[in-house]
């Protein structure tokens, strides 16, 4: 039996961003199904369709995409987190960091691939650097916030970095064994976090 082909990529007229976007949707494919073993520029090409030649042009290297693939993960969290900011809600602000696209397992892979660069890799720690501090400032606002209204005296910057080392713990938990830990026990974590300290959330 002959064998099948391999299926070459399909051209496609696309304006440079397009290509962009194209090429980070599918580094995040890739990491959401394997994590960095299967981030390799072959998968990545074969999943957007498209030349391999077009990341090094687009991005300088796997590692530059492997890059911006963590700034759009991170800039989705942020506008999730700043809508919750509006709001000025504790309930709402749980429901941006536990939503159900951050916390599904396939995201989570994508997450604990790109926190275990970090720390070997000085362009993912410089936005890392600058999306964390964003990610801070925005929940500290709302604690802030809940916690003027109800005239209680806090540190909302420390409550803000206890919160988050609180959810990235429970993101961590929930990469390695998404039965152990459900989307419901871990906002019922938050929950309690948060009421012992501002009061009731809903």
């Amino acid at each position: 039996m002959a064998s099948t082909p391999e299926r070459a990529p399909r051209y496609r007229r696309l304006k440079p961003d397009d290509r962009r976007e194209m090429l980070i949707a599918a580094g995040l494919a890739c990491l959401k199904d394997g994590g960095l073993l299967a981030f390799t520029i072959d998968r990545i090409t074969a999943e957007a369709e498209v030349s391999r030649g077009l990341i090094t042009h687009h991005f300088g290297s796997k590692d530059g995409l492997l890059v911006a693939v963590y700034r759009q993960m991170y800039d989705r969290l942020l506008d999730t987190v700043l809508a919750a900011e509006s709001a000025t809600d504790l309930a709402a602000l749980i429901d941006a960091v536990l939503s159900e696209d951050l916390f599904a397992p396939g995201a989570l892979r994508a997450w604990l691939a790109l926190w275990s660069e970090i720390g070997s890799n000085p362009a993912l720690m410089a936005v890392h650097r600058e999306h964390y501090t964003r990610y801070r400032t925005s929940v500290a606002s709302v604690i802030a916030t809940v916690a003027r209204a109800r005239g209680r005296k806090i540190d909302a910057e420390a409550l803000a970095v206890t919160l988050i080392a609180l959810v990235d713990g429970l993101w961590l938990e929930r990469s390695l064994d998404p039965e152990g830990l459900s989307g419901p026990a871990a906002r019922a974590a938050c929950t309690e976090f948060l009421a012992a300290r501002l009061g009731p959330v809903d």
